[in-house]
């Protein structure tokens, strides 16, 4: 297939960074971005696993549950996971500051999104910092060579506000319920491609049996 028909096929990665399937798939979008990289275009869409009325603190009861699926997330994908996050009960957990912190490097460097998605999920699963930090966010976009101040100004933007929000609905209008989720188009027809967690052995062979029937 040369590369002038390539660009019409690209896929949405709707991901949440607090989501843990989406930090144990981190790996996988890695390794399909770079081997697919002449035949797709990949792009984010945030979703917001929990915001608004979803949102809320890590008690007992929340706590319990999220170590059962952080153990699953883990022994599946085997992401390391640190659990000590659950003896904060003061954090809030509420993804939509890491999402608007997303858009925020988009915004000022698209082209390190995808690695910035990848990190901020690290920094909330394996080094436990609090994802609604400001100090959190901005000191990780330092590391991106953008300045705390830059991110800031971005961040606290009403349109950035706004544009995670029209994320989240996007997302819920392509038919996402569940993240990870890949949504193919061919610029013509679109639809889901994998739902939830695959490895890449799994993708890869959704993605070539895709190929070999267009190419027919």
């Amino acid at each position: 297939m040369n590369k002038n028909n390539s660009i019409r096929h690209s896929i949405l990665y709707a991901t949440d960074p607090l989501c843990p399937w989406c930090y144990g798939f981190d790996p996988v979008v890695k390794k399909v971005r770079e081997e697919y990289k002449d035949k797709i275009r990949f792009s984010l869409v945030l979703g917001g696993l929990r915001y608004g009325d979803t949102a809320e603190p890590l008690s007992s009861e929340l706590s319990r549950i999220l170590k059962h699926e952080w153990k699953d997330a883990e022994s599946l994908t085997k992401q390391p996971f640190q659990q000590g996050i659950f003896a904060e009960t003061e954090i809030l957990y509420d993804s939509q500051p890491a999402c608007r912190a997303v858009i925020t490097i988009q915004k000022i460097k698209p082209e390190f999104a995808f690695e910035y998605l990848g990190e901020l999920s690290k920094t909330f699963f394996f080094k436990n910092q609090d994802p609604r930090s400001l100090e959190t966010l901005s000191t990780l976009a330092e590391t991106f060579q953008i300045s705390k101040e830059e991110f800031k100004t971005v961040f606290e933007d009403k349109d950035t506000k706004a544009e995670a929000l029209n994320d989240f609905y996007f997302s819920f209008s392509l038919g996402v319920s569940a993240f990870p989720t890949l949504v193919f188009s061919d610029g013509l027809e679109s639809g889901i491609l994998a739902r939830g967690y695959h490895s890449y052995e799994q993708l890869d062979s959704i993605l070539k049996d895709y190929f070999r029937s267009v190419s027919h």
